[in-house]
C-alpha cells in the first residue's frame, strides 16, 4: 500500500465527501432508472449488477458470480431463483459435482439486460455531455484510477 503521510486531513475529507456524493447520486439515478422501467422484462438495479458478469464472461458458478457482483452468496442465490422464475437465467448442477451450480443468461435475460444497459448508457451519455470535451479523457482516467485504487484496498 502506498505511503499516505503526504495526505492532509482536509484532502481526505474533501475526497470522502466527493466519493460519497458521487456514490449517492449514482445509486439514486440507477434506482430511479430501474423504477421508471415498466413491463415484465424490466430489471432492478441489483438484478442488473448481478447479471452483468454473465454478459462479460458467460456461464459461471453461483459463488463466483456473487463475488463478481459484490454480494453474499445467499443473496445471489435468492436473486437468481427470482431471475430463473422469470426466465432470465438458467441454473444447472455441474456433472460430477452436486455442490456447484452454473448460471447462464437466457436469451430473454440477455435482451432484458441490454434494454436496461442501453437506458443506463443513455443517462451516462447525458452526464458525460455536460463535461467540457477537453476534460472528458481526464475525467474518465481519474474514475478508472479511482476504481483501481478502491479495488486494491477493498
Amino acid at each position: 500500500m502506498p505511503e499516505t503521510a503526504d495526505l492532509t486531513d482536509d484532502e481526505v475529507d474533501e475526497f470522502t465527501k466527493a466519493c460519497n456524493r458521487l456514490y449517492a447520486l449514482m445509486h439514486r439515478n440507477r434506482s430511479s432508472l430501474a423504477a421508471t422501467s415498466t413491463g415484465p422484462d424490466q430489471l432492478s438495479e441489483s438484478q442488473l449488477v448481478l447479471l452483468t458478469p454473465l454478459t462479460e464472461q458467460g456461464a459461471m458458478a453461483v459463488g463466483r458470480l456473487a463475488t463478481r457482483a459484490g454480494v453474499a452468496q445467499p443473496t445471489a442465490t435468492r436473486a437468481l431463483k427470482q431471475l430463473e422464475d422469470k426466465g432470465f437465467v438458467a441454473r444447472k448442477r455441474v456433472s460430477g459435482d452436486d455442490r456447484t451450480v452454473l448460471v447462464t443468461l437466457t436469451p430473454r435475460g440477455e435482451t432484458a439486460w441490454h434494454v436496461a444497459d442501453n437506458r443506463m448508457r443513455a443517462f451516462q451519455r447525458e452526464a458525460l455531455d455536460q463535461i467540457p470535451p477537453e476534460r472528458r479523457t481526464s475525467v474518465v482516467d481519474a474514475l478508472t484510477e479511482l476504481a483501481r485504487a478502491i479495488d486494491r484496498t477493498g
